[in-house]
Formats: structure tokens, sequence, C-alpha cells
């Protein structure tokens, strides 16, 4: 299988997960009610999509669900990407996590769980490409900046 198809897979899988989120019924898991957990879901949600909004613009022409940089692409380190190396990813996450605290629903969490491991594999994927493309910038970008948090996920 080629790499260009391997990406649309992670590509088609991701928005089929996210799909799912959106349009889950809510549940009835032991947090459901408590406004503690409404509060914190809605606003994981709006931050995640606040996030992935931000993280857009400042890629400008680099953007592109695809894993594999364009021709156009280049390398950004500022705004998000001073925190996360892969901070779209983080917002999406953030909504997963975001909607499955307050849809508390079996099928919120596991599409949360789901798209934690999707998004893991597709960033992995796409940083081998990275790495292809900008070399050593990306290699000491990664050694100072964590996947999708300033903390976890440094390049070794």
């Amino acid at each position: 299988m080629s790499d260009r198809l391997k990406g649309y897979l992670f590509v088609v899988t991701q928005f089929a997960v996210l799909a799912v989120i959106v349009v889950a019924p809510a549940g009835d898991l032991p947090w459901r009610g408590y406004v503690w957990t409404e509060f914190l879901g809605q606003l994981l949600v709006l931050g995640g999509l606040g996030i992935v909004a931000w993280s857009g613009i400042v890629l400008g022409t680099s953007l592109t669900a695809h894993p594999m940089p364009t021709s156009r692409s280049a390398l950004r380190t500022t705004g998000p990407y001073r925190i996360a190396r892969h901070p779209i990813y983080a917002g999406l996450l953030a909504f997963a996590i975001g909607a499955a605290l307050a849809g508390a629903s079996w099928l919120h969490l596991v599409a949360a769980l789901t798209l934690i491991g999707v998004l893991s594999a597709k960033a992995r994927f796409e940083e081998a490409f990275l790495m292809d493309r900008y070399g050593d910038d990306y290699l000491a970008y990664g050694r100072t900046v964590g996947r999708f948090s300033p903390w976890f996920g440094l390049l070794r």
C-alpha cells in the first residue's frame, strides 16, 4: 500500500470517528447530569475547536488533512506550534474528550479513545515525512516541543 493511500486512510478514519462523536446520542454513564462534567465537557469542546481554528489559520497554505506535506508547505514553529507539534490534533482530542464528558455515552467514550489512537498513529506517520522534508530543523524542533502538549512526545 502506498504512503499516499495510507495517509488517506488515516484521514477517512479520523473524520469517520469525529462524525460518530458529533452524532452520538447522549448516554447515561455515571457522570451524566453533573454540572461540573457538563461545564468541563463544553469548555473542552469549545477550547478544542478554538485551538483547531487558530492552528489552521497559522498553517495558512500549508494546511491539509493529509499527513504528507504539500509542495507549498512550510515548517511552522510559532503560535500554537510553539506549544505542540500537532496542535490541530491536540484540539481535536480536547474536543473528543469534552464530547465524551458532556455526552456521557459509551459510544462517545469509545470514539474518543479510538480518536486518541488514530491521531497518535497519524502523527507518527506524518512525522516521518516532516523529518524527510525539514531534516535537522524538524528534529531540533521536536526535541523541544511535544507531540500534543509541551512536555509529552518529545523526539529523542
